[in-house]
């Protein structure tokens, strides 16, 4: 009897488990022995891959309808093809030009860019696309503006490095000529620090304000508030692209999207946890920390403005989706606001 080392055993398991996926990729139909050898040229006898499959499904990768005799792959099967993809498919030309026109033609506001970069991520992904703003407390104070809009309020305009422009009303009866010196104050101590470190900043360097200038010094702690306060933004496109999808027998994932467009808090706390990883980030259904994507899949990376990560993109969709394709788009995207950004700097 033939002695069949280990290596080979694992390398039929790695392509059959892969052939599995694929198709169901594409088709959305259980897969069995007659598919793999007709249409993935799989060199073994039928009762060979029944017994390999057979395997797959006892050591958790692949699981079976209780209708069908075919194998669909579970969350810990399609971790396994994702972490098994040696490289990401490149873009076809084609593509990528539709990629770098829809830049060529990006607003000069950072807002309406990353507005417009998840409505490419959904278009070309045909799922939801987002694209996490810039995290303000690690984004640098770039300029303070201060205009007076009325005799009791007063317009707080803040521009950061990243090119984020953020702006709230006051209540203030300061003169011109105060208003002009807390701007001066606020930009000689405030630029070029992260915002976070500005909150801390001005408690620390108001009190070198006389106190005969008690209003200057409450319209700034005030303005330390505001700082304190600022919320980071998230833009989510495409959802109703997920309404389509034919895996979902019921609503339940589509709700949590919406749910998710409307009240973007909850879904910002979560996809901030992926700011400090490094190149894709692949998560599974049950490997989602919310409950609400546990049908879904998610696939993200940070985009950088210089050497310093100061956002989170990517994609959400059902987990029978093309990984390869689709962590090559989100990574392609990332690389293009990286550039972006790079050259705002020049």
């Amino acid at each position: 009897m033939r002695h069949i080392s280990l290596e080979i055993l694992k390398e039929r398991k790695t392509n059959i488990l892969s052939a599995v996926i694929h198709h169901y990729i594409k088709t959305g139909k259980p897969v069995g022995s007659t598919v793999l050898i007709d249409k993935y040229n799989v060199s073994l006898s039928p009762a060979a891959i029944r017994s390999v499959m057979a395997e797959l499904e006892e050591e958790g990768f692949l699981t079976h309808p209780h209708t069908s005799a075919g194998r669909i792959p579970t969350d810990k099967g399609y971790r396994s093809y994702v972490d098994n993809l040696l490289k990401l498919q490149s873009f076809a030309i084609e593509e990528e030009e539709r990629i770098k026109k829809d830049y060529e033609q990006k607003h000069k506001e950072i807002e309406s860019l990353l507005s417009e970069t998840s409505r490419i991520l959904s278009g070309l992904s045909q799922y939801a696309g987002f694209v996490m703003a810039p995290q303000m407390q690690y984004d640098k104070i770039r300029n303070i503006e201060l205009v007076q809009i009325s005799n009791s309020e007063l317009l707080i305009v803040l521009l950061t490095q990243s090119g984020v422009i953020k702006h709230k009303k006051i209540e203030s009866s300061l003169c011109q000529g105060e208003i002009a010196k807390l701007k001066n104050f606020l930009n000689e101590k405030l630029r070029g620090i992260s915002v976070a470190q500005a909150n801390k900043r001005i408690v620390s360097e108001i009190k070198e304000f006389k106190q005969q200038e008690e209003d200057i010094l409450k319209a700034a702690e005030k303005i330390s508030d505001v700082f304190y306060n600022i919320q980071d933004d998230i833009y989510i496109d495409g959802t109703s692209n997920v309404v389509a999808v034919p895996d979902f027998n019921d609503f339940e994932p589509v709700k949590s999207l919406i749910k998710f467009n409307e009240d973007k808090e909850k879904f910002i706390e979560v996809i901030s946890k992926d700011f400090s990883d490094n190149g894709i980030n692949v998560k599974i259904g049950s490997e989602n920390a919310l409950a609400e994507l546990k049908d879904l899949s998610v696939i993200t990376t940070v985009y950088k403005n210089g050497d310093r990560a100061v956002g989170v993109l990517g994609i959400i969709g059902p987990k029978r989706m093309e990984y390869n394709k689709m962590m090559s788009l989100v990574s392609r995207v990332s690389e293009m606001l990286n550039n972006f950004f790079k050259d705002k700097d020049k």
